[in-house]
């Protein structure tokens, strides 16, 4: 059974995050251009994984290019929800072997389809924390299928649930209770039931998904972490009850994620990510640890998967000058990263979110603005 929580009743009980640990001194950082692409796969024992981003790095050193990654960065190992993990490379697969599969959760909206990858080997054998990536706005799933296999290449349950995103009908709250029911599916299933640790859980999303990771994460207190793509914090000509102003539900006592871009916060006949509902809205209000990550030269589109195959959606936004490649492989590592860190509690990630990587990949190279708090 779930153990929810009212919308809101963090904030109200007044709880404080101070001792889940600060993700690092506040930093905001600016740097040159560069760029990276490519990866290296691990096979699953039945589908093939993917990866895209930069080559790998060292605690010291970086790389970038097309082609292979380099050796982890540390050997060292972390305990916690899915066992001992290795510290590997989180620009490139991870060390599990995963299999994907689909299945139908029971939601508010009614059936919801779902697409799973989970590991079927590897380091040790779980249970695995359940990961939800959360699409946007009229954006198939499987736009995000590449976070999906990343997330289990590391050692968790990741799943996409397809809940309705309309024009009509809209409502937030109930789009909220999809992606949780999706947990609640997981956590039921004869293959990943035994491997999902449903008391351990992530909310990842993209534009309005971004922001229903975070509704999601305030209703339900299995949710200890949230990392959002982009979140827009529109309510879509929807009513404040069943689209809340989520920044307005911040803070909340889990450490949070921001990964965003500003070329779409003005212009264009509706900007796709309005300043006034940005992923800095988000940051702005969020307690510590928190994670803010811009970036540079990216659209509201980036992030995902495949731009050149999204279709008409993807035609209303600002034109990027970073490559599709470069945005999305930088989120995925940045997603993996920050969940090792905040659900395993490896702290040698956080070289990958604020540390000694983070400036040779991404910062010294121009692709990002780094803060945390």
């Amino acid at each position: 059974m779930r153990a929810r929580l009212g919308v809101g009743v963090w904030a109200a009980l007044g709880l404080s995050v101070a001792a889940l640990g600060a993700c690092g001194d506040d930093t905001t950082v600016l740097s040159s251009s560069g760029s990276g692409s490519g990866g290296n796969t691990t096979a699953a024992s039945t589908t093939s994984a993917s990866g895209t981003g930069g080559a790998g790095s060292s605690s010291t050193d970086a790389a970038t290019g097309t082609g292979g990654a380099t050796a982890a960065s540390s050997s060292a190992t972390t305990t916690g929800s899915g066992g001992s993990t290795p510290f590997a490379d989180p620009t490139v697969d991870g060390p599990f072997a995963y299999a994907e599969m689909d299945g139908t959760a029971t939601g508010t909206s009614g059936n919801i389809p779902v697409h799973a990858a989970y590991p079927t080997g590897g380091p040790d054998a779980g249970p695995y924390p359940v990961i939800v990536v959360a699409h946007g706005f009229q954006l198939p799933p499987n736009q995000y299928y590449g976070y999906v296999r990343r997330l289990a290449s590391f050692g968790y349950v990741a799943i996409a649930p397809d809940y309705p995103a309309s024009f009509f009908g809209v409502n937030n709250v109930d789009n909220a209770e999809d992606l949780l029911a999706a947990v609640d599916w997981a956590g039921a299933d004869a293959t990943l039931g035994p491997k999902a640790d449903t008391t351990t859980v992530g909310t990842t999303g993209h534009s309005m998904g971004g922001k229903l990771a975070l509704l999601a994460a305030s209703m339900d207190a299995r949710v200890k972490a949230s990392i959002t793509l982009d979140p827009v914090d529109s309510s879509m000509n929807c009513s404040p009850t069943d689209c809340p102003d989520v920044s307005d539900l911040l803070p909340l006592p889990i450490p949070t994620g921001f990964i965003g871009e500003l070329l779409d916060s003005s212009g264009g006949f509706q900007p796709c990510a309005p300043a006034a509902d940005n992923y800095e809205t988000f940051y702005a209000k969020a307690s510590t640890p928190s994670l803010s990550v811009e970036a540079k030269g990216a659209n509201h589109m980036s992030f995902l998967d495949d731009v050149a195959n999204c279709g008409l959606t993807c035609n209303f936004c600002q034109m990027p000058s970073a490559p599709n490649a470069q945005v999305n492989g930088m989120a995925k590592a940045l997603v993996v990263a920050f969940y090792e860190r905040h659900l395993r509690g490896n702290t040698d990630y956080d070289s990958y979110l604020t540390g000694a990587d983070a400036q040779a990949l991404w910062v010294a190279t121009g692709q990002a603005a780094i803060a945390s708090k």
